[in-house]
């Protein structure tokens, strides 16, 4: 099997980083396209490896494609994608030329940032002495304020969203954003699409916003490969 990283545009880089079995991997020029590949990979041996091996195996492959992305915009693919032969491949990327050319310009300088915001949420605290009618009233009133938090915290994730737009020129850049709220807990994670060249620029206007929100704790990770912003 032909074990696929990650679709670049043409040249072909010039690092050759190890590949998943320890080899050095290749590259496969279809056209405008370049595939990251490692040939001879057996895809259903990877499937049977043990837990920890196998973890090792798909942090490999995340870290092959983020020291790729270093250098050149590309299209990172699934742990594991693979085809049966060098023609298959080549049949793929002629197939999709254009829809992955159009993929590589619209990415081309951007970067994805997973944004994780952590809230300090008020004490809110029922009084063990209440009873009866009291006690009720009160649970009411501590659940409604729950709820008004929520709904701040919804808001001020749209409202630091929004500063982020309103920091680029929209005429140049098309910021995107993805929201993923944590289960059970005031942690926030937005997945943001951005260009690398202006993220200083950014987290700097966004200090201010922030020093205005001081019950939010906010860190944004180094520039990813964009996984969660793929047509």
């Amino acid at each position: 099997m032909i074990y696929t990283f990650a679709i670049l545009l043409a040249p072909a880089p010039a690092n050759l980083p190890l590949g998943i079995t320890g080899k050095p991997i290749q590259y496969l020029r279809s056209d405008r396209l370049i595939a990251a590949i490692e040939p001879d990979v057996d895809i259903e041996a990877l499937k049977l490896l043990p837990e920890q091996s196998l973890m090792q195996a798909i942090v490999h492959h995340d870290r092959l494609i983020c020291e790729l992305f270093n250098n050149r915009t590309l299209l990172p693919l699934r742990f594991g994608t693979a085809f049966v032969s060098i023609s298959a491949l080549e049949t793929y990327l002629q197939e999709e030329n254009e829809k992955l050319l159009a993929s590589l310009q619209r990415l081309d300088g951007y970067a994805e940032f997973l944004i994780t915001g952590s809230a300090i949420a008020p004490k809110s605290e029922v009084a063990t002495d209440l009873r009866g009618k009291d006690y009720l009233l009160a649970k009411r009133s501590q659940y409604l304020q729950q709820e008004q938090w929520r709904s701040q915290l919804q808001q001020e994730v749209l409202a630091y969203r929004q500063t982020i737009t309103d920091n680029l020129n929209l005429d140049l850049y098309k910021p995107e954003f993805q929201h993923v709220e944590t289960q059970g807990s005031e942690d926030v994670r937005v997945y943001a699409l951005l260009p690398r060249s202006q993220v200083a620029q950014l987290q700097q206007a966004l200090r201010s916003w922030e020093d205005q929100h001081s019950h939010w704790q906010i860190s944004w990770s180094d520039a990813l490969p964009p996984y969660h912003f793929l047509n």
